[in-house]
């Protein structure tokens, strides 16, 4: 263990590893890469299975998920108004959530994972404040303060990783699933 990952936070607030070691065989390996229609897969996976006790097979979410996400606008990439777009359009018929969206991680994967039916949170991070992820998606779903009160997140990574930790510092936008209020 490196000198670096001695500070890492031991206790975490939110969902547990385990439950995301299943997915760490849901590797992203297409060119340009789809880590958006992955996280949002793996968010829809983890919902349907929690929530109805359904299992959604892997190929039928990440086509979908692909044709609303990766394929609907003409630049390349994804940034949070498309995983919600995304969502929302897979979720059209599902009265009981809905996609939303913040660019600022920080509070409000917090706010979201310190609640009592918490779903885990896609979170992007960004080149540009240090990521050596780069421009990519996440799913986050649990978060935690090291020593000196610098914040974490736990998250399943789609390169093979479910258990990945980093700065939340290093990310940028966020999307996530809200119960519809009736």
């Amino acid at each position: 263990m490196s000198s670096k990952e001695t500070n890492y936070p031991l206790s975490w607030t939110g969902l547990k590893s385990a439950r995301y070691n299943k997915y760490r065989s849901w590797i992203n390996n297409k060119k340009p890469g789809i880590c958006g229609s992955y996280v949002c897969a793996v968010l829809l996976h983890d919902l349907y299975q929690h929530q109805y006790g359904k299992d959604l097979t892997k190929e039928r979410l990440l086509n979908g998920l692909k044709a609303v996400i990766d394929d609907t606008l003409a630049y390349k990439g994804t940034f949070p108004w498309d995983l919600r777009h995304g969502l929302n359009y897979v979720l059209k018929d599902n009265p009981d959530y809905s996609a939303k969206m913040h660019f600022v991680p920080d509070n409000k994967v917090v706010e979201l994972l310190d609640k009592p039916d918490l779903i885990p949170v896609a979170v992007g991070t960004a080149r540009i404040l240090g990521s050596p992820y780069k421009n990519h998606w996440v799913l986050v779903y649990a978060y935690a303060y090291d020593r000196e009160g610098k914040l974490f997140f736990k998250a399943y990574d789609n390169h093979g990783k479910s258990a990945a930790v980093l700065p939340a510092s290093q990310t940028f936008g966020c999307v996530w699933l809200e119960k519809t209020k009736k």
